[in-house]
């Protein structure tokens, strides 16, 4: 985890997993009631979690859309009394609302292809797996995927840069010709044929 916040700091994340390693990842178990979870989401100032069996492997993820959807689903029901809502919510367990085997990007995906997916999909939220595709390793949000990859083409082109200036400084003439005058002027000699 250090080395990832090292790679944080100097702007170097590649991959989803080291975005992942730095963030609080809340998971749950299939059983467990919504109005707990939903108490503890908010409370994590979070909008997704992921769901995992007793061995820690992925089965499910939940996010408040999705909770919210369920819940309306019920406000719309004709079959359910309206006074009756509350005590459904109650029983509510992460099993009823969860999106069972979502898909997944494995650890070592680059944010840019991590980027791609994400937006074909339409996904604000997907969960990182272990290099096996099973364990939850976190959770990565669209917009956090999407700064790392500016964060890395600013990175590039600053490098760029210095590169570009340093060779360009290799072609200086100590006597104030630059290499760009040099060029200009042999390509002007070459047009007029000489």
């Amino acid at each position: 985890m250090r080395a990832t916040e090292e790679k944080k700091a100097k702007g170097e994340i590649s991959t989803v997993g080291d975005i992942a390693a730095t963030r609080k990842c809340l998971s749950f178990h299939p059983d467990q009631f919504i109005k707990i979870i939903l108490t503890a989401m908010q409370n994590a100032r979070t909008g997704c979690a992921g769901v995992v069996d007793d061995s820690g492997n992925l089965v499910g993820m939940l996010t408040e859309r999705e909770i919210l959807s369920r819940i309306f689903e019920m406000v719309d029901d004709p079959t359910i009394n309206r006074r009756n809502i509350g005590k459904h919510v109650d029983d509510m367990t992460v099993r009823n609302v969860m999106i069972a085997n979502p898909k997944t990007l494995k650890a070592d995906t680059d944010i840019e292809d991590a980027l791609e997916v994400m937006t074909k999909l339409g996904f604000r939220f997907m969960p990182v797996v272990s290099y096996d595709g099973r364990k939850l390793a976190g959770l990565v949000d669209e917009r956090e995927v999407a700064i790392h990859v500016k964060n890395r083409l600013d990175r590039i082109k600053r490098e760029a840069a210095e590169k570009e200036a340093i060779f360009c400084s290799l072609f200086r003439e100590p006597y104030g010709a630059s290499f760009e005058s040099i060029y200009s002027n042999q390509t002007l000699s070459r047009e007029k044929g000489g």
